[in-house]
């Protein structure tokens, strides 16, 4: 298992309940490590992301066959007889299975303040964190065609949208900024520097040129990259924007490697990545059915549920 966030930590609590030796790989660098709350967790709304890893992580103690490792797997590839070879950390593991639940990387603003506020009143999730922005003056910042449709989500909640272009990028073209228009978000010409205010109580944004453009929340969009550099050297196949594909049994086209969480496509939410993981841990623990799993076993069955492209 690679990926000890929502997708890993819930294949592994079931591929602990069916009893499979596992081991979770996990690097640390959950995508939600910064907000300051997790919401929309059915039981649990809000929670912090550092109260739910927790808590996940002290679910798997209850079974013995899960085990945690935090480090990082530098390399995976599959061997001769059916077998995965992975290091992590400088050492040499096998495996007759593998998950990755390794997410995807946000690319954020360069901007003096960000750090400070970032996971407060800065977020990259409209559907995560928009109802924090209710009736409030949200500022988008970010770069591309996807924009215009990203700063378009917050009207679900926000009183007024306002985007800050970069007047360099010319990524919004004229028939955007009427679409746009039609929709009343405002589009400020300009390069965002710095933000103002303290977290939490944040003023606006300050433009390059010095002009305050007033708001309460932001919200980013420039792109989010997956992190799929070990499904590539399995050779799993990959969609036009990198994430994996997998069947609905969370299964690659590799034979024996499943994904689960936002390295697959899909809604990014944490609730759905944990579906799944689930998903994942359940194909993944039946597709053993009927073999141990120790070193000195017999290779296990292949997949039962045989990927199919399109």
């Amino acid at each position: 298992m690679v990926g000890g966030g929502p997708a890993g930590l819930s294949a592994a609590t079931w591929l602990g309940r069916y009893r499979r030796s596992t081991l979770v790989v996990d690097a640390g660098h959950q995508r939600n490590l910064s907000a300051d709350r997790a919401h929309g967790l059915l039981g649990r709304d809000p929670t912090t992301p550092q109260e739910f890893l927790a808590e996940a992580r002290a679910g798997l103690e209850q079974y013995s066959h899960v085990a945690l490792w935090q480090g990082t797997v530098t390399m995976l590839r599959q061997v001769d007889d059916g077998l995965f070879r992975a290091v992590v950390d400088g050492a040499e593991v096998f495996a007759h299975r593998v998950v990755l639940a390794t997410g995807v990387r946000d690319r954020v603003p360069e901007i003096a303040g960000f750090h400070a506020h970032y996971g407060t009143d800065v977020h990259h999730c409209p559907a995560c964190d928009g109802y924090t922005a209710r009736d409030q003056v949200v500022i988008i910042l970010g770069a591309g065609e996807q924009l215009p449709a990203f700063a378009a989500e917050l009207l679900d909640w926000a009183a007024v949208v306002r985007i800050i272009t970069d007047t360099s990028g010319r990524f919004i073209d004229d028939d955007q900024r009427a679409v746009l228009d039609g929709q009343g978000i405002e589009v400020v010409d300009g390069a965002a520097e710095a933000l103002v205010g303290a977290p939490g109580a944040l003023l606006g944004v300050r433009l390059a040129g010095g002009e305050l453009v007033e708001g309460d929340r932001v919200f980013f969009s420039y792109a989010h990259d997956a992190a799929n550099d070990l499904a590539e050297q399995l050779g799993c196949q990959l969609d036009h924007e990198g994430r994996l594909a997998v069947n609905d049994f969370q299964l690659t086209s590799v034979d024996g490697v499943y994904a689960a969480g936002d390295i697959t496509a899909g809604l990014q939410l944490v609730p759905i990545a944990i579906g799944k993981g689930t998903a994942a841990g359940v194909a993944c623990a039946t597709s053993l059915r009927g073999y141990r799993t120790e070193s000195t076993a017999p290779t296990p069955a292949p997949p039962t549920r045989w990927f199919t492209a399109g």
